[in-house]
Protein backbone atom coordinates (compact mmCIF):
# COMPACT_ATOMS: atom_id res chain seq x y z
CA UNK A 1 0.00 0.00 0.00
CA UNK A 2 2.82 2.15 -0.50
CA UNK A 3 1.20 4.07 -3.81
CA UNK A 4 -1.96 5.07 -1.12
CA UNK A 5 -1.38 8.68 0.57
CA UNK A 6 -3.73 9.72 2.68
CA UNK A 7 -4.87 13.10 1.84
CA UNK A 8 -5.07 16.05 4.83
CA UNK A 9 -7.43 18.95 4.14
CA UNK A 10 -5.73 22.11 4.46
CA UNK A 11 -8.33 23.98 6.00
CA UNK A 12 -7.56 22.23 9.70
CA UNK A 13 -8.59 25.47 12.32
CA UNK A 14 -11.22 28.16 11.80
CA UNK A 15 -10.96 31.10 9.75
CA UNK A 16 -10.48 34.94 11.45
CA UNK A 17 -14.30 35.75 10.29
CA UNK A 18 -15.79 32.88 11.61
CA UNK A 19 -13.94 33.89 15.02
CA UNK A 20 -15.58 37.19 14.56
CA UNK A 21 -18.85 36.07 14.14
CA UNK A 22 -18.86 33.59 17.35
CA UNK A 23 -17.41 36.59 19.67
CA UNK A 24 -19.77 38.57 18.48
CA UNK A 25 -22.78 36.39 18.96
CA UNK A 26 -21.75 35.65 22.23
CA UNK A 27 -21.19 39.36 23.36
CA UNK A 28 -24.42 40.65 22.12
CA UNK A 29 -25.62 37.35 24.21
CA UNK A 30 -23.78 38.62 27.16
CA UNK A 31 -25.15 42.17 26.71
CA UNK A 32 -28.51 40.82 27.03
CA UNK A 33 -27.91 38.93 29.96
CA UNK A 34 -26.24 41.58 32.33
CA UNK A 35 -29.32 44.00 31.13
CA UNK A 36 -31.37 41.91 31.76
CA UNK A 37 -29.83 40.64 35.38
CA UNK A 38 -29.15 44.57 36.69
CA UNK A 39 -33.49 45.29 35.63
CA UNK A 40 -33.72 42.51 38.01
CA UNK A 41 -31.31 43.21 40.65
CA UNK A 42 -32.56 47.07 40.37
CA UNK A 43 -36.93 45.90 40.87
CA UNK A 44 -35.71 43.17 43.23
CA UNK A 45 -34.84 46.30 45.23
CA UNK A 46 -37.28 48.24 44.85
CA UNK A 47 -39.60 46.36 45.66
CA UNK A 48 -37.91 45.58 48.85
CA UNK A 49 -37.90 49.34 49.73
CA UNK A 50 -41.72 49.23 49.27
CA UNK A 51 -42.25 46.19 51.13
CA UNK A 52 -40.18 47.63 54.34
CA UNK A 53 -42.57 51.03 53.95
CA UNK A 54 -45.53 48.66 54.27
CA UNK A 55 -44.18 46.61 57.07
CA UNK A 56 -43.08 49.98 58.98
CA UNK A 57 -46.65 51.30 58.33
CA UNK A 58 -48.69 48.87 59.58
CA UNK A 59 -46.44 48.47 62.90
CA UNK A 60 -47.01 51.92 63.06
CA UNK A 61 -51.14 51.84 62.51
CA UNK A 62 -51.06 49.10 65.44
CA UNK A 63 -48.92 51.05 67.59
CA UNK A 64 -50.92 54.48 67.12
CA UNK A 65 -53.96 52.70 67.53
CA UNK A 66 -53.08 51.09 70.94
CA UNK A 67 -51.61 54.43 72.35
CA UNK A 68 -54.97 56.43 71.38
CA UNK A 69 -57.06 53.35 72.75
CA UNK A 70 -55.35 53.64 76.46
CA UNK A 71 -55.26 57.30 76.30
CA UNK A 72 -57.31 59.63 78.56
CA UNK A 73 -56.60 62.76 76.47
CA UNK A 74 -54.80 63.89 73.24
CA UNK A 75 -53.79 67.23 72.34
CA UNK A 76 -52.57 68.29 68.52
CA UNK A 77 -49.08 69.79 68.16
CA UNK A 78 -50.52 73.59 68.52
CA UNK A 79 -47.30 75.30 69.72
CA UNK A 80 -44.86 72.50 69.84
CA UNK A 81 -44.48 72.08 66.12
CA UNK A 82 -40.84 73.71 66.26
CA UNK A 83 -40.30 70.53 67.95
CA UNK A 84 -41.32 68.35 65.19
CA UNK A 85 -44.22 67.48 67.40
CA UNK A 86 -47.30 65.94 65.94
CA UNK A 87 -49.44 64.76 68.62
CA UNK A 88 -49.23 64.15 72.33
CA UNK A 89 -51.41 61.05 74.03
CA UNK A 90 -51.75 61.24 77.99
CA UNK A 91 -52.42 58.12 79.17
CA UNK A 92 -53.38 57.30 83.06
CA UNK A 93 -49.63 56.18 83.65
CA UNK A 94 -47.88 58.96 81.04
CA UNK A 95 -47.67 60.08 77.99
CA UNK A 96 -46.60 59.25 74.33
CA UNK A 97 -45.16 61.84 71.83
CA UNK A 98 -44.83 61.52 67.61
CA UNK A 99 -42.67 63.62 66.26
CA UNK A 100 -40.84 64.00 62.96
CA UNK A 101 -37.28 62.56 62.31
CA UNK A 102 -35.02 63.28 59.71
CA UNK A 103 -35.51 59.16 58.36
CA UNK A 104 -39.58 58.81 59.71
CA UNK A 105 -41.70 59.19 62.71
CA UNK A 106 -40.52 58.93 66.17
CA UNK A 107 -42.01 57.86 69.60
CA UNK A 108 -41.11 58.78 72.65
CA UNK A 109 -43.11 57.04 75.48
CA UNK A 110 -42.58 58.92 78.92
CA UNK A 111 -44.49 57.57 82.36
CA UNK A 112 -45.07 58.38 85.20
CA UNK A 113 -42.19 56.81 87.21
CA UNK A 114 -40.08 58.13 84.75
CA UNK A 115 -39.14 55.59 82.14
CA UNK A 116 -39.01 56.58 78.36
CA UNK A 117 -39.23 54.40 75.45
CA UNK A 118 -37.96 55.39 72.33
CA UNK A 119 -38.82 53.75 69.10
CA UNK A 120 -38.35 55.25 65.20
CA UNK A 121 -40.44 54.34 62.18
CA UNK A 122 -38.01 54.69 59.71
CA UNK A 123 -39.25 55.06 56.01
CA UNK A 124 -37.05 54.70 52.76
CA UNK A 125 -38.11 58.54 51.87
CA UNK A 126 -39.13 61.50 53.89
CA UNK A 127 -42.53 61.71 54.74
CA UNK A 128 -44.99 64.34 55.35
CA UNK A 129 -46.66 63.44 58.64
CA UNK A 130 -50.09 65.33 60.03
CA UNK A 131 -52.54 64.80 62.62
CA UNK A 132 -56.04 65.73 63.49
CA UNK A 133 -57.86 65.63 66.53
CA UNK A 134 -61.47 66.06 66.43
CA UNK A 135 -63.50 65.12 69.64
CA UNK A 136 -62.75 61.74 70.06
CA UNK A 137 -61.28 60.92 66.77
CA UNK A 138 -57.57 61.15 66.35
CA UNK A 139 -56.29 60.76 62.63
CA UNK A 140 -52.35 60.84 61.62
CA UNK A 141 -51.66 60.79 58.21
CA UNK A 142 -48.13 60.33 56.21
CA UNK A 143 -47.71 61.38 52.55
CA UNK A 144 -44.37 60.62 50.45
CA UNK A 145 -44.27 61.59 46.61
CA UNK A 146 -43.15 58.69 43.96
CA UNK A 147 -41.11 61.67 42.48
CA UNK A 148 -38.22 60.07 40.76
CA UNK A 149 -36.75 57.45 42.86
CA UNK A 150 -39.38 55.27 40.26
CA UNK A 151 -41.13 53.93 44.02
CA UNK A 152 -45.14 54.55 44.01
CA UNK A 153 -46.33 57.11 46.59
CA UNK A 154 -46.77 56.32 49.77
CA UNK A 155 -49.78 57.15 52.10
CA UNK A 156 -50.07 56.11 55.52
CA UNK A 157 -53.55 57.06 57.08
CA UNK A 158 -54.45 56.01 60.75
CA UNK A 159 -57.40 56.31 62.28
CA UNK A 160 -58.52 55.69 66.14
CA UNK A 161 -60.73 56.88 68.30
CA UNK A 162 -60.31 57.61 72.47
CA UNK A 163 -62.71 55.60 74.51
CA UNK A 164 -65.83 57.09 76.11
CA UNK A 165 -65.40 57.91 79.47
CA UNK A 166 -68.86 56.65 82.03
CA UNK A 167 -70.08 60.41 81.51
CA UNK A 168 -69.82 60.44 77.62
CA UNK A 169 -67.71 63.17 77.18
CA UNK A 170 -63.86 63.37 76.30
CA UNK A 171 -61.77 61.11 78.84
CA UNK A 172 -60.42 63.71 81.89
CA UNK A 173 -63.10 65.96 81.63
CA UNK A 174 -65.13 66.90 84.69
CA UNK A 175 -68.95 65.32 84.34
Amino acid sequence: MKGVCCRRDPRRGISLIELLAAMTAASVVMATAVGLVHRSFSLESRSRQVLGDERTAVRLARQFRADVHAAVGVRGAAGRAADGVIVVIDAADGSVTYRNTATGLGRVAEQATGEVAREEFRFSRPVTWTADCQERLVSLRGIAAGGSTRLPRLLVDVMAAVPRSPWGTMPGATP
